[in-house]
């Protein structure tokens, strides 16, 4: 699960990075449809990159040990 939400994260990254170059280096923000390009681009990769810090701490907390013994 944890691999699927990694390659997930790569993809939004790319998709991020994608739309940014878009919006700095065309002229493709300056017509309505290249505009929901740009704006899908980085939306939609931020969202698919979103759950991977949720996921690293769930793994984390699952990792930690329940059966410790409280110092007193």
């Amino acid at each position: 699960m944890i691999k699927l939400v990694k390659v997930l994260h790569i993809i939004g990254l790319i998709m991020l990075l994608v739309g940014v170059g878009l919006y700095w280096q065309s002229d493709i923000g300056q017509q309505v449809s290249g505009m929901l390009v740009i704006a899908l681009l980085i939306g939609v990769g931020t969202l698919i990159m979103s759950p991977l810090p949720v996921a690293l701490v769930i793994e984390w907390a699952k990792k930690q040990s329940p059966h410790s013994d409280p110092k007193e």
